[in-house]
């Protein structure tokens, strides 16, 4: 008679969690342990877990029966085997003799500051860091009705299919990562930089699974619907990259900035204004989304200080601000920013008593217009004579 184990390692150990105390039958003495063989070509397409990562630190996975919906395994770390190239568990799970598994696994196992949280195996809350090196890349993979297609002999028979080789599992990245470039058209300005940021954001957001799998080696993403933002949506939930200041010369062409932001998926809307309570006032901040850098501008010929704080034998920065918005921000797809210093941005806060946003540089450009020359005037004549005959 098949013994009613949950798995081999552990003898006495009988199946549980199981919506109606329902056992499933395995085969302790010939069965192949269940594993998994990476699939690497998504799990790299935008953020920071990858297949070595992942060999690395494993992933959790749950299995659901298909019997009778049962948990056949609970949140189970998955760790990698470079002997056999596939990743296993200790202790091993094992096929069951009929019906089929849906496989559901997440990464990363270990996880600070509290930034990944979950109610069961299909729901999860991601809370970023402020601090941009800790943020985590929340990768998920799920499989649609992945199963052991033919029953173990007592004599030897391996599991067709997944039961030897084990199964492919493709993960993708649940999270937005953005990241932020400058350039400066101008020829008569340079610029100091030592920092970005995004801001006016959800802190927040809840991850569902989907019932579809994510095999396969294609481009498709997950669903933006997948996701359900959190919390308030504020002027002070925003992420700060900051680094030794850089210098963009004049006509520079794009230069990457340090720090690459990996963000809950949620739709962006443009800042217009300085929020307010009916009255606008000096010192408002911002009403939605915004990037912004940390500059100061100096003139290229004499280097003036033209923008930021401080004195031209001794400039400091300031932020600038541009809006961003009208469109979301989608799961496994990452968003590079581009920003024109040349106009010098927004003020981060209103300067005056008009809500409208304020430009560092009032109207960019100094220009001139009706230029004119005066005509020749004619002068009184001047007569001149000579010596006397």
């Amino acid at each position: 008679m098949k013994k009613n184990l949950f798995f081999l390692a552990v003898a006495a150990v009988a199946f549980a969690a199981c919506s109606n105390d329902e056992t499933v039958a395995v085969n302790e003495s010939q069965g192949e342990a269940i594993s998994f063989i990476p699939v690497v070509n998504n799990v790299t397409r935008a953020a920071n877990i990858d297949a070595t990562a992942l060999q690395s630190s494993g992933f959790w996975v749950t299995a659901i029966h298909s019997v009778n919906s049962s948990t056949y395994i609970n949140d189970q770390a998955f760790t990698w085997n470079s002997t056999s190239s596939t990743y296993g568990s200790t202790p091993k799970y094992y096929w069951p003799t009929e019906g089929t598994l849906d496989f559901f696994a997440y990464a990363p196992t270990a996880v600070s500051n509290a930034q990944l949280t979950k109610t069961n195996y299909t729901t999860f809350v991601v809370t970023p860091s402020t601090t941009i090196s800790e943020q985590i890349d929340f990768v998920y993979a799920n499989t649609d009705s992945k199963s052991k297609t033919g029953a173990y002999t007592p004599t030897g028979g391996t599991a067709s299919t997944f039961g030897a080789a084990g199964v492919p599992l493709n993960f993708r990245h649940t999270g937005a990562k953005i990241v932020c470039k400058v350039q400066n058209t101008s020829s008569a300005m340079k610029f100091g930089v030592e920092g970005w940021k995004v801001g006016y954001l959800y802190p927040n957001g809840t991850f569902a699974f989907a019932d579809t799998n994510t095999d396969g080696n294609n481009s498709t993403t997950l669903s933006f619907s997948q996701w359900t933002p959190g919390g308030t949506k504020a002027y002070s939930v925003e992420y700060e990259s900051t680094f030794s200041k850089i210098d963009i010369a004049a006509s520079a062409s794009a230069t990457n900035l340090a720090g690459e932001m990996i963000l809950v998926p949620q739709t962006l809307t443009a800042a217009t204004g300085y929020a307010n309570s009916g009255s606008a006032a000096v010192g408002d901040k911002l009403n939605n989304t915004f990037i912004a850098v940390k500059l100061y501008a100096l003139n290229n010929e004499d280097n003036n200080l033209i923008a930021g704080g401080g004195t031209t034998a001794s400039p400091t920065t300031i932020w600038a601000i541009w809006p961003i918005g009208g469109y979301n921000w989608e799961p496994g797809k990452k968003y590079t920013y581009t920003i024109d210093l040349a106009g010098c941005g927004y003020y981060e806060t209103n300067q005056d008593t008009n809500a409208d946003l304020d430009p560092i540089l009032k109207d960019a450009e100094i220009k001139f217009v009706n230029v004119t020359v005066d005509n020749w005037t004619e002068a009184d004549g001047i007569a001149i004579s000579g010596p006397s005959l």
